[in-house]
């Protein structure tokens, strides 16, 4: 699979700084190139774990403070979607990414979590829960959703470079392949929101930056811990 690029239509949100800094991080940087380790993979498998296992808490904290009962309900698909309850019965997206560990034979427990991953999912739970839902919806739709379908297919390049199985692996790509639609939800509640009040770019531009800062601590830390060790 191709690392997807993020679509032209995000450009007057997603700033291009932002992008470069994800890019730049060291963990997708050696996935991009195909020198990431096993180890390294494995080991974000494990972190990665412990931020997914929230996701839909933070929905649900980002719904509290919205107030039109149509976005609500937009994002509620979205919830519904990642458990499995939509109007197409699927497996939990929790399962789906439990089942990936049990077929790579690896275990959360086998690697607490980082400190720098800590700080993303208290970063994503403080954004999410700020009265003010542009802070919330910068950080999970401009610096979660809007940007999976980027980063994963980045680690599946990382993943094709230790030939791990693509059976493996769908927990991965189905989110490269749905996670735009999700955003897209998001993007709509976000442009009616500019249009209502321009001025709150300024708070969905802090929680966005608040996100993606965490996140390439998170990567980050996933390569430098593993050099200190070796």
């Amino acid at each position: 699979m191709a690392i997807v690029q993020i679509d032209a239509s995000w450009d007057g949100l997603l700033r291009p700084e932002w992008l470069r800094e994800l890019d730049e991080s060291l963990f997708l940087a050696r996935c991009r190139e195909r020198r990431v380790s096993r180890t390294e993979l494995y080991s974000f498998v494990r972190q990665q774990a412990y931020y997914s296992r929230n996701f839909t808490r933070f929905l649900n904290a980002l719904m509290a403070n919205l107030v039109e009962e149509s976005d609500r309900q937009a994002l509620t698909q979205n919830l519904f979607e990642e458990m499995g309850l939509g109007e197409v019965k699927t497996t939990p997206h929790s399962q789906i990414y439990r089942d990936m560990m049990k077929a790579m034979g690896i275990r959360s427990e086998e690697e607490s979590p980082r400190q720098p991953t800590i700080d993303l999912v208290n970063t994503m739970f403080e954004c999410c829960r700020n009265t003010n839902p542009m802070i919330g919806l910068g950080a999970i739709c401009l610096g979660a959703e809007a940007i999976v379908p980027h980063v994963y297919s980045t680690v599946l390049e990382g993943f094709e470079g230790v030939n791990e199985p693509r059976r493996h692996l769908e927990f991965f790509t189905l989110h490269v392949a749905c996670d735009d639609e999700h955003a897209i939800t998001m993007r709509n509640i976000i442009a009616r929101r500019l249009a209502a009040d321009p001025r709150s770019r300024v708070d969905l531009d802090y929680g966005a930056m608040k996100a993606i800062s965490a996140r390439v601590a998170f990567f980050n830390a996933l390569v430098l811990e593993d050099r200190a060790a070796a």
